[in-house]
């Protein structure tokens, strides 16, 4: 792989930004002269004219614009990095991109914790089902349910426990508890965007031909649970995610049945994120904690 010098990028860049070799050459403190060498190597090196010059204006031709939309990316993404480097040890603020669900329901009663013990930071959490980019869009963490496997990016698993059917006791009074999985396609299944776990969950019981496209599809699990609660069907989740409800019996197991799931809620981050010193601390806090709470949960 042969990479033009980096000052040439450079140049280009800062050329194309402005349309000027003049306030390019401002901006990265040479003489215009300077600028149009690099410029007229890069050129001759990609063989591709990457500018209309004329003595009135600068312009870039449908190649230049289309290799400074490729290479801006990567600018912003040094730059982003070297600015992590720079606040090493300052106290700044940590952004954090995840789902509704998991934010309700696990991460805002857990944080005051991390608050308390790192005065002054800030933490912005962003709700999205969107799959960001972390380094372009300036996000340290993001949350996500998936495999575990993400090209080019570090993760930690963070909520593994079994899936398991709940619902209100209203739904389901102790007198009439079910007996076998079976009895669940009586009700309405309620379903995050995924829609895949009920089918999981009744193969791993052994039947499989229960009809699991019937219910209600949510954007992610808090209204799944919200629905559940509200007494409007049956959820399969997370005991992490519903420790509270089922502890305070808003929510219960109609049967006692849980499976293991290939998907799981990982910390997805770019390693750069933890050359600040907050953000170590952040990633090592929610790690552990989640570690902590694993397997607590009764089926």
């Amino acid at each position: 792989m042969k990479l033009p010098p980096l000052h040439a990028l450079m140049c280009f860049e800062a050329v194309a930004r402005h349309l000027s070799m003049k306030k390019a050459a401002e901006d990265l403190c040479v003489t215009s002269s300077a600028v149009s060498q690099q410029i007229t190597k890069l050129e001759e090196m990609v063989k591709v004219r990457l500018f209309l010059r004329s003595p009135r204006y600068l312009e870039l031709t449908t190649e230049g614009r289309i290799y400074l939309r490729a290479i801006r990316p990567a600018f912003n993404q040094i730059a982003e990095a070297t600015q992590r480097l720079m606040d090493d040890g300052k106290p700044n603020k940590i952004t954090l991109s995840c789902t509704s669900g998991f934010a309700i329901q696990w991460l805002l009663p857990r944080l005051p914790a991390f608050e308390k013990m790192n005065p002054g930071v800030e933490t912005q959490i962003s709700t999205t089902n969107r799959q960001v980019d972390l380094l372009s869009e300036g996000i340290d963490f993001a949350v996500r349910h998936g495999s575990g496997r993400y090209p080019g990016l570090e993760s930690d698993c963070l909520l593994n426990d079994r899936l398991r059917p709940v619902c209100s006791p209203q739904l389901i009074p102790p007198e009439k508890a079910l007996s076998s999985p079976l009895d669940i396609t009586r009700f309405t299944l309620l379903h995050d965007e995924h829609r895949m776990d009920w089918a999981l969950w009744f193969r791993a019981v052994g039947i499989n031909n229960a009809n699991t496209d019937k219910g209600p599809v949510f954007v992610d699990s808090n209204g799944v649970i919200e629905a559940a609660l509200a007494g409007k069907g049956i959820a399969l989740l997370r005991g992490a995610l519903v420790s509270e409800e089922i502890e305070n019996g808003s929510l219960v197991n109609p049967l006692r049945v849980a499976v293991e799931s290939p998907i799981a809620y990982y910390l997805v981050y770019d390693e750069s994120a933890v050359l600040q010193r907050m953000s170590r601390r952040f990633r090592d806090w929610i790690v552990s904690t989640a570690a902590a709470e694993k397997n607590e949960y009764p089926v």
